[in-house]
């Protein structure tokens, strides 16, 4: 069976938040063949123009996650 890489955001940086603890249930309800993966957005800079021919670490770390993932949960 082929495992899938689905990499989630989650929209808000609050401990407690919702949306994290419905990820959480997402993933233990998930079936077999999938792997989740984190992609943090908290330390992601404002978007600039000035950028765009050298992408910050942490735009660039943004960037590889979404490539190396097979499917996106926001």
């Amino acid at each position: 069976m082929a495992t899938y890489k689905i990499g989630y955001l989650i929209g808000s940086l609050a401990s407690g938040s919702i949306n994290r603890t419905l990820s959480k249930a997402l993933i233990r309800l998930a079936p077999d063949g999938l792997e989740f993966t984190e992609i943090p957005i908290g330390n992601l800079p404002l978007y600039s123009s000035d950028y765009d021919a050298d992408y910050p670490p942490e735009g660039r770390s943004f960037k590889e996650a979404i490539e190396n993932s097979d499917g996106i949960l926001i």
